[in-house]
């Protein structure tokens, strides 16, 4: 069903978790390659015709992805995290409307986040600020500047293989090394990246049920605010630039100071509203305080709440209602025991 889809799973010490993926994707025809960092060899099953393994300790993620390109053979590749799920039939849905439509190079559907409580899973609408965004215009800088303004990030859309590879070739230099290593730059070098080469779409399908995992890698990094303003990470963050810039020269044919330009007017551009920005503090002072647990409680339930009712009629948040994908998951997640 899935023959000209490559997904990549960065796989990082969650073996169960990765085991549980190998097993829902076993039946779909898809791709799988697995750059695996962990610090132990992954000894679970991979007997499933398409899977390709590497076991690499410790490995930054730019370093995996580059050692795979090479292997990605397909049309179209996405990223799905060992702790994701991503619909195999809402790939196919987008992987036909990418067919059908060449100047998109990229697109998406609707996400769910999922929260295993003992024998339950609780499930909660995610992105539904951007539940049917897309990015049309006709040229690169009217694309990016318009992506600042979403909340959902592209990082595990359905890609074009080609402007995949061509897009992480950026992020090494002329001696091969890492022009910078931040995990969110590293993903809003993706959502730049993707549309200098071309158009994005959300499309309204169940595409995606994301684990809320606590103690994530995502809260020890470095947040972008931090790199962007602070001259202890300027290497880094003109290592970011650099990398867009030489994109950008060579995709529209200007010089690479004048594309440097563009992309530090793009990325100083602020993200979210001013409203958000402060909603999304207050939330990170309440969950990093144990005496403000209860409060923390209350605003995670009242947002729950809000979105339950924003997404109430739409069939592509199954978050309170059955469908066979979302069975499908839950079968999956009770498959394995958690890590």
């Amino acid at each position: 069903m899935l023959e000209n889809v490559t997904v990549i799973i960065p796989a990082h010490n969650r073996p169960n978790r990765l085991q549980r993926l190998i097993d829902y994707y076993s039946n779909t025809g898809i791709q799988i390659l697995i750059p695996d960092s962990s610090d132990r060899k992954f000894t679970g099953r991979l007997e499933a015709p398409g899977i390709t393994y590497i076991h690499r300790p410790r490995m930054h993620f730019f370093n995996k992805i580059h050692e795979v390109l090479p292997l990605i053979d397909t049309d179209y590749v996405l990223y799905c995290a060992d702790d994701d799920f991503t619909v195999p039939a809402a790939i196919k849905q987008i992987t036909d409307f990418l067919d059908a439509n060449p100047d998109y190079s990229i697109a998406q559907g609707h996400y769910l986040t999922f929260t295993p409580q003992g024998d339950k899973i609780s499930f909660s609408p995610r992105y539904i600020r951007n539940f049917d965004n897309r990015i049309t215009g006709s040229d690169a800088m009217d694309r990016m500047m318009h992506e600042k303004g979403m909340y959902a990030s592209m990082l595990y859309g359905v890609t074009r293989s080609d402007i995949f590879k061509r897009i992480y070739s950026y992020c090494f230099d002329e001696t091969g090394n890492m022009r910078f290593s931040n995990l969110f730059l590293a993903e809003e070098f993706f959502n730049h990246a993707v549309l200098i080469h071309g158009k994005y779409a959300t499309l309204p399908c169940f595409y995606s049920a994301r684990e809320r995992i606590k103690g994530s890698a995502t809260e020890t990094t470095i947040p972008v605010s931090v790199i962007k303003n602070s001259p202890k990470y300027a290497d880094e963050y003109n290592g970011f630039i650099r990398a867009l810039a030489l994109m950008l020269a060579e995709h529209d044919g200007i010089a690479t100071d004048e594309a440097e330009k563009r992309i530090r007017l793009v990325s100083s551009c602020p993200k979210a509203s001013g409203s958000v920005t402060f909603k999304r503090k207050v939330n990170q002072i309440l969950s990093s305080h144990k005496v403000f647990a209860p409060l923390a409680q209350l605003s995670e339930w009242r947002y729950h709440q809000k979105g339950l009712k924003a997404v109430k009629h739409l069939p592509s948040y199954p978050c309170t209602f059955s469908t066979p994908e979302k069975e499908e998951i839950i079968r999956a997640i009770h498959s394995q025991p958690l890590d």
